[in-house]
């Protein structure tokens, strides 16, 4: 049987005669020779979120900037927001496609954080909902698309706005479960969720003292268990060094994978006990997701200061041979996706 690996979806940036160019990097790892697509934006995509149900369509949001827009297979539609607010890099669209969710804070409100509504077809915005926090930042729909899980970054020093997880009925805007980050030195970045299992990886709190250590951290909640920040062991919680960035869960192997880039490691955690499997060692590791079909790891990371992008055998943890060299992958995740077949690329999406 032919492997089903997907479609590599990621922020990319490259020079080019002494330009920064920004872009989409696409990469079918099923093609013969996987080769790398690049559509250029004039900011740095940081999270992608498809169409549920035009292939093909998908938003894309920049981190702490006005910067989003609709990206067909041929077109670009800017998604504007307010001048009070800025978009926090996530989204989300409803089940149906209907009703596009961002994630934004209002800058002169201390960075109170709104979930934003737009109409999936004319964009107009609909309302916004509270996400109960502030600075946030990654959000993830759950429960059939009527609840959504925002990571809420928190206030600076830790003082009484700590980074927190927020379950937000949709239908209601009203809180469900509120799940705060059990160290005060740590705020709520990336999520990712599987089977009522929860991890979270974090960058240190905005305002601590340059004395202490500024690393980052992984949390994580096993099903019917408290979300816990792991403390240990040293040669992992070490290499933490400044922000953790991306997560995945493999819910078959029971595995959470998180990258730390500036400690030029990816950590890999058994989900249901918390306990350290492995520490793996590229250079500069920055997004990290499951292959379509559960067969591998994709792990973005620097090869002789070049981006690239490395399959990681789950059972030995250990490169599998196929590599993409450059991947120009260099934003902070990955989405996999199928490919589109004939029809769905020359669809326009005006």
């Amino acid at each position: 049987m032919e492997r089903a690996r997907g479609v590599v979806l990621g922020g990319g940036s490259f020079l080019q005669a002494g330009q920064a160019h920004r872009c989409l990097v696409r990469i079918d790892l099923d093609a013969p020779t996987p080769a790398v697509e690049r559509v250029l934006l004039p900011f740095l995509p940081h999270g992608v979120s498809p169409h549920p149900t035009r292939p093909g369509l998908l938003a894309t949001f920049e981190k702490k900037g006005p910067g989003a827009a609709l990206l067909g297979p041929s077109s670009l539609t800017p998604l504007p927001t307010t001048p009070a607010r800025q978009f926090y890099g996530h989204g989300a669209w409803s089940a149906d496609g209907a009703t596009l969710f961002s994630v934004e804070s209002i800058v002169d409100r201390s960075f109170r954080g709104v979930l934003v509504a737009r109409d999936g077809a004319s964009l107009q915005e609909l309302g916004e909902i509270h996400t109960y926090g502030t600075s946030p930042h990654d959000c993830h729909l759950i429960e059939g698309g009527s609840v959504m899980v925002v990571a809420n970054g928190g206030g600076p020093h830790g003082g009484d706005d700590p980074g927190s997880v927020a379950w937000i009925e949709l239908s209601s805007g009203k809180l469900l479960e509120r799940c705060p980050i059990d160290d005060p030195r740590f705020n709520a970045g990336h999520l990712a969720l599987a089977g009522g299992a929860l991890a979270v990886v974090s960058a240190p709190r905005d305002g601590l003292p340059a004395h202490l250590p500024q690393r980052g951290a992984v949390s994580l909640r096993p099903p019917g268990k408290p979300l816990r920040t792991l403390q240990g062991p040293a040669r992992a919680v070490e290499r933490m060094v400044g922000e953790s960035l991306s997560v995945a869960i493999d819910p078959g192997r029971d595995l959470v994978l998180a990258t730390h880039p500036l400690g030029d490691a990816v950590t890999v955690w058994k989900l249901s006990t918390s306990k350290l499997v492995e520490v793996l060692e590229p250079t500069g590791p920055r997004g990290v997701a499951v292959a379509l079909d559960g067969r591998s790891y994709l792990i973005a990371h620097l090869q002789g200061g070049v981006p690239q992008l490395t399959e990681i055998d789950p059972d030995t943890l250990r490169p599998t041979g196929l590599r993409v060299n450059p991947s120009y992958l260099t934003g902070s995740h990955l989405l996999v996706q199928r490919p589109l077949d004939h029809a769905e690329r020359s669809e326009h999406t005006s």
